[in-house]
């Protein structure tokens, strides 16, 4: 069974999705890289959730990672997106 994020506790809800501090902790690099990356189409898709306020999937950010450390480089959204389009949150053209 599937948990929806009702019932989930707090903090297991909002780890679900991660800001850019969060993301670029993750990728070791500072604030102002992780924007030049973004700028640079670098990146997984990025979630709108209102103006000025993006998240990233903490899911789809994994599997990013994961295919990016197969591909021995971290692969850009073009790549990323022709490997599987629906790991990324959209739907084949």
């Amino acid at each position: 069974m599937i948990e929806s994020a009702k019932t989930l506790p707090v903090e297991a809800a909002d780890s679900l999705l991660i800001d850019a501090r969060e993301l670029a902790r993750l990728l070791s690099v500072s604030l102002a890289t992780l924007h030049r990356m973004k700028a640079a189409g670098k990146l997984p898709r990025e979630l709108a959730l209102s103006r000025g306020c993006v998240r990233w999937r903490r899911e789809t950010v994994e599997l990013w990672l994961v295919a990016s450390e197969r591909e021995g480089r971290l692969l850009d959204r073009k790549t990323w997106l022709s490997l599987d389009p629906t790991t990324n949150g959209r739907t084949s053209p």
